[in-house]
């Protein structure tokens, strides 16, 4: 019989990087507060390609600190269809959604699949260039984005 503190600390393992992660819309509201690129993970916990993408791409350049820059968060699919819908550029999963801010107002760019870091760091250095002057980010070959 497992312990109630192994049970605690095996529950704790399996929802951390959950609760570390703002929702869509607290993640919105930050982006627009602090004119940061918003990148959203759309997919769905039966997904395995959008396990991949999250925990060998999106989560690692996160502790490396390479998207220190950009507000990144998840839309389950499934959990918020509605939202997924208007997110997604056709029905295919994972999906890499970044709206980028510029002078013309918030830009949407897309990649569908499992993304390598340097296609990450593409679409980035796309949407970064494709509104500045007001979004002045820019993602070099190490992924240092800073803010205008």
């Amino acid at each position: 019989m497992f312990p109630i503190t192994s049970w605690l600390l095996l529950f704790s393992v399996l929802t951390s990087s959950q609760a570390e992660r703002p929702t869509y819309e607290a993640a919105y509201r930050q982006a627009q507060q602090e004119h940061k690129p918003l990148l959203i993970l759309v997919g769905a916990e039966w997904c395995a390609a959008c396990k991949t993408l999250k925990a060998q791409t999106i989560e690692p350049m996160q502790s490396s600190g390479k998207l220190e820059n950009v507000v990144v968060t998840v839309v389950d699919k499934d959990l918020r269809p509605d939202l997924a819908e208007k997110l997604m550029d056709g029905k295919m999963l994972p999906q890499l959604v970044v709206f980028s801010e510029g002078a013309e107002g918030w830009k949407k760019f897309s990649v569908t699949g499992i993304q390598t870091e340097s296609r990450v760091k593409e679409l980035l250095n796309k949407a970064a260039a494709e509104t500045a002057p007001r979004s002045a980010v820019r993602v070099s070959t190490e992924v240092s984005v800073s803010p205008r």
